[in-house]
């Protein structure tokens, strides 16, 4: 059976959010707050992975992070990855009207 963690809406694998944490050193508050972002970009997934979707968006400590996630629960936005974005990505963020 799978652990995850949640916060209303987002739910995410304990033991990949582990890996986020160890690798790339992102809390699962800066990811809500990030997702919560209203001025998040929301794209299809770079990677071109079905039905995963990815949102641009900036910390409340001002960190623009990108976040990998799947609505295939609808109910529940599923977490798969967080990480800093790339350059490309935070200028396009920066740069947008």
């Amino acid at each position: 059976m799978e652990a995850f963690l949640s916060d209303i809406g987002y739910i995410w694998d304990e033991l990949k959010f582990a890996l986020v944490q160890q690798e790339h050193d992102v809390e699962f508050y800066e990811v809500i707050q990030a997702f919560e972002d209203p001025h998040a970009l929301d794209e299809p997934d770079p990677q071109g992975n079905w039905g995963r979707y990815m949102v641009i968006g900036r910390t409340l400590s001002q960190r623009i992070l990108q976040i990998i996630y799947s609505d295939e629960d609808l109910s529940l936005t599923r977490l798969i990855t967080a990480f800093d974005a790339n350059d490309y990505w935070s200028t396009l963020y920066e740069q947008r009207d």
